[in-house]
C-alpha cells in the first residue's frame, strides 16, 4: 500500500511538471509571435514611411518641375510680348494703339459672300482684298506678303483702282467721305477706336462682313462685324446711286454723243442701261440705284437693240439683228433701239452662268479691271459687246 501511494506521488509530480514545462514553451513561443507580427508591422510601417517620402518627393519635385516650366513660359510670353511691342513701336504704333491691337478678338472666320453687284470699282476692291485672305500680320507691313491692318488698305486700294492712300489708320481715317453704318457700301472702310486715336480698319465686302489684318499670329481673314462692331466708316470710292445728290445728267455731253445711264436694281441683282435721262429717273423713284455714265455712245451709228423677257423682267442688248429675231421668237419683247454703236472704247459683254432666275445674266461694261473682277467670281467673258466713243472720269 505504501509503495502504491508513492507511485501515485510521483506520477502526480511528473503531471505537474510536464503541464508546467508545457505553459512555459507556449509562452515563449507566444512571446516570440508578438515579437515577430510587432518586427512585421515595424517593417510594413518603414516601407509605407519610406514610399510616403519618396511620393512626396516626387510630387514636390513635378510640382517644382512645373513651377519652373510655368516660369519659363511666362518669360517666353514675356519676352514674345515685348518683342511684338518693339515691332510696334518701330512700325509707329503708340502703346495705347499697341495694346489695343493686341485684344482684338479672335474671330471665326465667315463664309465669304457672292461677288456684290455694285459698281466696278467696288468689285474690284471687293476681289483684290480677297485674294489676300490668309497672309500673316506683320507690323508696318503693306504686302504682298504680309499685312498690318492699315497696310492691307492701302495695298487693296492701290492695286484694285489705283488709289493711293497712306499708311496708318490715323492717317486713313481723313480720306474720303462720312458713310452711314445703316447704309454700308462694298470697299467702305470700317475704323474702330475714336477719330484721330483708331487702331484698327478693315474693308467692308458686303453682306455684313469685312476683311481684315487682325493682330501679330493671324491671318488676313473675312469676319462678320457684328462680332467686332466698328465705331464708324469711310467712303473712298464713288457713290454706287445711294448719294442723293448724285443724280442722271447730260451735262457735259457733246452733240454728236450720248450718255448712256447705268442702273442697279439691288433687290433683285439686274442692271439696266438706257440713255434717256427720264427713264433713269423714274427708276431712281421707284428704288433703283443711279451708278454714273457707264459710257458715251455715238448719236449715230450701228444699232444696239433692247430686248424686254416678261417671265423674269430681265433686259438683253445686242447689235446682232439675228440674236433679236431668234430671242423674239422664243418670247422676248422688243423695245427697239438702245444707242449707236461705233468709236473705238470696247463694251465688253459677260454672261453668268449661276444667275438666279431674277437676277441678270448679262452684264455690259468698258472696263476691263470690272471684267476681270467678274470672271474671277465664275462670270464668262463674251467678248466685245460693241463700240463706245469714250467712257467719263
Amino acid at each position: 500500500m505504501k509503495k502504491y501511494s508513492g507511485l501515485c506521488l510521483f506520477t502526480a509530480t511528473l503531471s505537474a511538471l510536464s503541464c508546467i514545462t508545457l505553459a512555459t514553451t507556449e509562452l515563449a513561443n507566444a512571446e516570440e509571435n508578438i515579437q515577430t507580427e510587432t518586427s512585421t508591422a515595424t517593417s510594413l510601417s518603414t516601407e509605407e514611411n519610406t514610399s510616403k517620402l519618396i511620393n512626396s518627393e516626387q510630387t514636390t519635385s513635378s510640382a517644382n518641375l512645373s513651377d519652373e516650366n510655368n516660369q519659363q513660359q511666362g518669360k517666353a510670353a514675356s519676352t514674345s510680348n515685348e518683342l511684338e511691342e518693339t515691332k510696334a513701336a518701330q512700325a509707329g504704333f503708340s502703346q495705347q494703339q499697341f495694346e489695343q491691337i493686341m485684344n482684338i478678338p479672335k474671330l471665326a472666320a465667315a463664309d465669304l459672300p457672292p461677288m456684290p453687284r455694285a459698281t466696278g470699282q467696288q468689285n474690284s476692291v471687293v476681289s483684290k482684298a480677297r485674294e489676300q485672305i490668309g497672309k500673316p500680320y506683320a507690323w508696318g507691313a503693306s504686302g504682298p506678303n504680309a499685312f498690318d491692318c492699315g497696310g492691307l488698305v492701302k495695298y487693296v486700294y492701290k492695286q484694285a483702282v489705283n488709289v493711293d492712300l497712306p499708311m496708318g489708320t490715323i492717317n486713313q481715317e481723313k480720306y474720303g467721305t462720312e458713310a452711314s453704318m445703316s447704309d454700308l457700301q462694298s470697299g467702305d472702310l470700317l475704323f474702330y477706336g475714336n477719330r484721330g486715336a483708331t487702331y484698327h480698319v478693315g474693308i467692308y465686302i458686303g453682306n455684313n462682313q469685312m476683311i481684315h489684318s487682325p493682330q501679330p499670329g493671324q491671318t488676313v481673314t473675312a469676319v462678320d462685324i457684328k462680332y467686332f462692331y466698328p465705331n464708324f466708316a469711310r467712303r473712298i470710292l464713288k457713290s454706287a446711286g445711294t448719294d442723293p445728290n448724285v443724280y442722271p445728267s447730260t451735262d457735259g455731253q457733246a452733240s454728236n454723243e450720248r450718255f448712256i445711264f447705268r442702273m442697279y436694281n439691288k433687290n433683285d441683282g439686274q442692271h439696266h442701261y438706257t440713255q434717256l435721262t427720264g427713264e433713269a429717273v423714274n427708276l431712281i423713284n421707284v428704288g433703283w440705284n443711279y451708278e454714273g455714265v457707264g459710257w458715251v455712245s455715238p448719236a449715230t451709228g450701228a444699232s444696239v437693240y433692247r430686248m424686254y423677257n416678261p417671265n423674269n423682267g430681265r433686259h438683253h442688248y445686242t447689235p446682232h439683228a439675228y440674236e433679236k429675231d431668234n430671242l423674239v421668237k422664243v418670247g422676248w419683247k422688243y423695245e427697239g433701239v438702245s444707242w449707236y454703236t461705233g468709236g473705238n472704247v470696247p463694251v465688253y459683254r459677260l454672261y453668268n452662268p449661276h444667275a438666279a432666275p431674277r437676277e441678270d445674266s448679262h452684264h455690259y461694261t468698258p472696263f476691263a479691271y470690272e471684267r476681270d473682277s467678274l470672271v474671277k467670281a465664275g462670270w464668262k467673258s463674251e467678248g466685245t459687246a460693241w463700240y463706245a466713243t469714250r467712257v467719263l472720269n
